[in-house]
Parts: structure tokens; C-alpha cells; sequence
């Protein structure tokens, strides 16, 4: 089944205000609808403006994640520490 040109003119249309509006409890939902579109694809041809933009906010999300993943790891650690002193 295919998406015509409205029905993806009306998700970006969704996908913008739930981003400027910051409605963070439809984002989820807008993330798997995007998420579902691209994982359609085997590839997309973009401006090199955009593709620059996107791996700049990639480099950004991964740097957020990482962290994330090393203050859980800090507290896992200390938590660690603090159930072996109690032994």
C-alpha cells in the first residue's frame, strides 16, 4: 500500500505541531509513524543541507544517550558499592 502526497503532507503537517507545540505525550506516536516510514525505505535522497542538519541532531541525540548511559552506569556502580558495604 503506498501513501499519496496528502496523507504524508498531513504527517508532516501532525509531526510539526506536535514538535513546535511540544506535546510530548503525542510523540511516541509520531515518532512510530516517522520510525515506519523510514524503515519502508531502502534509501532517500535529500538536499546536502538536510542531510547535514540530520547528522548534526544525530550527533546530538547519540551524545544525550551516552550520557544518559554513563550516569546509569555511575549510579548502577555506586548502588554496587553501597550493597557490598552492607554485606
Amino acid at each position: 500500500m503506498k501513501m499519496n502526497q496528502e496523507e504524508l503532507g498531513h504527517l508532516v503537517f501532525l509531526s510539526e505541531v506536535v514538535l513546535s507545540g511540544r506535546k510530548k505525550g503525542l510523540m511516541e506516536e509520531t515518532l512510530q509513524c516517522l520510525l515506519y516510514i523510514v524503515k519502508s525505505l531502502e534509501e532517500a535522497e535529500l538536499p546536502d543541507s538536510v542531510i547535514a542538519e540530520m547528522n548534526s541532531l544525530m550527533e546530538a541525540i547519540e551524545h544525550e544517550l551516552r550520557i544518559e548511559n554513563d550516569r546509569v552506569k555511575e549510579i548502577e556502580y555506586h548502588l554496587n558499592l553501597h550493597r557490598q558495604r552492607k554485606v
